[in-house]
């Protein structure tokens, strides 16, 4: 099972490689998804105008950034080390990434909104992205932790 500690002020994801291979399979299976799962999401704006204006302006450098985070975690990865060191920078790269996928994970699920936990059918728990979700949920909940130590 994959461990987040803080040792000497770093952050340490330690992995094995069949975790590792996992985590990145995880990544370049819902990554070219996120552009699906996003535009379906919450607007900004309820106004198309004002939508299309946000769009414009600020989409590709929301789009930028989440690609710049997804690279972070897949560079971590494909360094076929058991323990990855990350910077603070580098950790919250992580975790922007794997809300990201998460919100991926949760768009082929049919998730929409909050509270979706309370009502979920054993159909969609048997799903390979509930447990995708339910995993980068525990590894975000870890690299909090280890942020917060």
């Amino acid at each position: 099972m994959a461990q987040v500690l803080r040792r000497r002020g770093r952050i340490q994801v330690k992995l094995d490689a069949r975790e590792r291979e996992a985590l990145l399979s995880i990544v370049d299976g819902l990554a070219p998804r996120l552009e699906a799962s996003l535009a379906t999401g919450p607007r900004a704006y309820d106004e198309p105008e004002m939508q299309a204006e946000y769009d414009r302006w600020v989409r590709p450098e929301v789009d930028r950034g989440r690609e710049a985070d997804i690279a972070v975690v897949r560079d971590s990865l494909n360094a076929g080390e058991n323990t990855l060191p990350l910077t603070e920078a580098q950790a919250l790269s992580w975790l922007r990434a794997f809300n990201h996928l998460r919100i991926a994970a949760g768009g082929v699920l049919g998730i929409e909104d909050d509270g979706w936990e309370e009502h979920i059918d054993p159909a969609t728990q048997s799903r390979p992205e509930y447990g995708i979700l339910l995993a980068l949920g525990y590894l975000q909940e870890e690299l909090v932790a280890a942020l917060q130590s």
